[in-house]
């Protein structure tokens, strides 16, 4: 979350008006090889994004693709990212992955329109006020507790999933008065990872190939279960006239501060199922791979560990505890960077320039947080994990501009506060009581998903002393 998001632009601009530029002579974008018919650059893009958005950076700093008939303006850097997130954001609106999250997040901050967007944070960004992350962060510790405690030594859990299941439960009690119906949470945890890998196919395929492959319909399937959920939970959590601590509660009570008006019903539940989309997956994705990286290179660990030694010495992690824990935060910082978002989209509402390059009204533009963090201009040794290059001096910093896994400008996360506190809460509780080493045998791969995740991650839990050395071993 940041307060530090310039004010929304006007709603609407004359089709007429030309963004001001510094640049002379726009030239067109570079068309990326490959391209065949009908499908355009579809192929590459799904066998592989990952190595297909690395490719595109030897082709300039914005590469034109095709997606079907399509065509697509990549940025391949964070100064271009920049300029349309943030500089040049007034000629921009939401783009395509914002029609695919539709489905399930209805008007909510992840797919409303400009006026309603703007509307919608002035309501919402008190709710995410470091005060209110405090009160929500004594849940996280509890639940990262409750995990922690239901381990023993030498089980073997698939960490991808658990760490699912933590955040969903975290959030859902944060977001309501109660606890969520076994049957419930199994349809959100069926649900959520159908719509969050779809989201990146629903964007790129042609329809026509969604519909005809069942897709569509699975993908809209997982979307009704998952907004049923939500307003079972809303119809069930009725108010009680006494001013509650949840989420839930708040919304209820928010008022425009311009107009004093209340959230609809509707809009209420949007907003939930779109908190419950973006706070889910992602910081599961995010402590997933920390762990992973952890097992990757025990020196990092063992200095991990020595913090929370130093810090907590034994005792549960509280909010207060967050700011004296930095090489924690580093670790969390890193794993961000290198696994961030796979694809987000702008759409010009204005013929606008960047990069030099003369953008039609309507033209999309895209760009791939996970690609970014990976360049190694900003960040040398790029897919070498290393917590150090948030810690050195203020002049070797990465680029601020450079790391942006919660975006930036208008759209940036709402909640970019309550998924670094729940990360750094949880890893200390699980850290505090264990080591975990991969199951043998096993190779890890991102898969590509709206957040890239591990394709499984099955760990075995080892039980550690107050000074970190293992208890039991396998």
């Amino acid at each position: 979350m940041s307060d530090e998001s310039p004010a929304n632009p006007p709603s609407a601009c004359p089709v007429s008006r030309r963004a001001p530029e510094q640049e002379d002579r726009p030239r067109p974008a570079h068309t990326a090889p490959g391209r065949l018919p009908m499908i355009g650059h579809t192929w590459p893009l799904m066998r592989d994004p990952f190595k297909f958005f690395e490719s595109l950076r030897r082709h300039g700093e914005i590469v034109r693709i095709f997606i079907g008939p399509r065509p697509i303006y990549v940025l391949t850097t964070a100064r271009l990212a920049h300029q349309v997130l943030v500089e040049k954001a007034r000629f921009f609106d939401k783009g395509m992955v914002y029609e695919a999250v539709h489905p399930l997040s209805g008007n909510g901050l992840l797919a409303s329109g400009r006026e309603l967007h703007r509307r919608q944070r002035r309501i919402l960004q008190p709710l995410f006020h470091k005060d209110m992350i405090k009160l929500y962060s004594e849940t996280m510790t509890i639940e990262a507790q409750a995990l922690a405690d239901s381990w023993r030594p030498g089980q073997t859990v698939p960490v991808d999933e658990v760490m699912v299941e933590l955040t969903l439960r975290t959030l859902v009690r944060s977001m309501f008065s109660g606890q969520l119906p076994r049957a419930v949470t199994a349809d959100i945890l069926r649900s959520l990872p159908v719509f969050t890998r779809g989201m990146v196919a629903r964007t790129v395929l042609p329809a026509w190939l969604c519909r005809v492959s069942g897709f569509d319909k699975r993908f809209l399937a997982a979307a009704g279960r998952l907004r049923s959920a939500v307003d079972e939970v809303i119809q069930s959590d009725h108010p009680d006239g006494v001013e509650g601590s949840n989420l839930l509660s708040h919304l209820r009570a928010a008022r425009d501060p311009e107009t004093g008006e209340p959230m609809s019903d509707d809009l209420i539940r949007d907003e939930l199922v779109s908190i419950m989309m973006a706070g889910t997956e992602t910081t599961a994705a995010t402590l997933a791979w920390t762990f992973h990286e952890l097992a990757q290179n025990p020196h990092i660990e063992e200095r991990l560990r020595a913090e929370l030694r130093d810090v907590l010495g034994g005792r549960q992690v509280g909010y207060d505890d967050i700011a004296a824990l930095p090489y924690t935060r580093a670790v969390v910082s890193e794993s961000l960077r290198q696994y961030s978002l796979l694809m987000l989209f702008r759409r010009a509402t204005v013929p606008v320039v960047v990069g030099g390059v003369e953008l039609p009204a309507g033209a999309d533009v895209m760009f791939s947080q996970s690609d970014l963090h990976r360049d190694a201009r900003p960040f040398p040794g790029p897919d070498r994990f290393d917590p150090e290059r948030w810690l050195t001096d203020q002049d070797r910093l990465p680029p601020r501009d450079a790391f942006i896994p919660f975006g930036a400008g208008n759209r940036r996360c709402i909640g970019e506060g309550y998924a670094q506190a729940e990360a750094v809460i949880a890893l200390a509780t699980i850290l505090g009581q264990w080591r975990l080493v991969p199951a043998r045998g096993h190779s890890v791969r991102r898969v590509a998903a709206a957040m890239p995740r591990p394709n499984s991650l099955p760990m075995t839990v080892l039980a550690v002393d107050k000074e970190g050395s293992d208890l039991h071993h396998v």
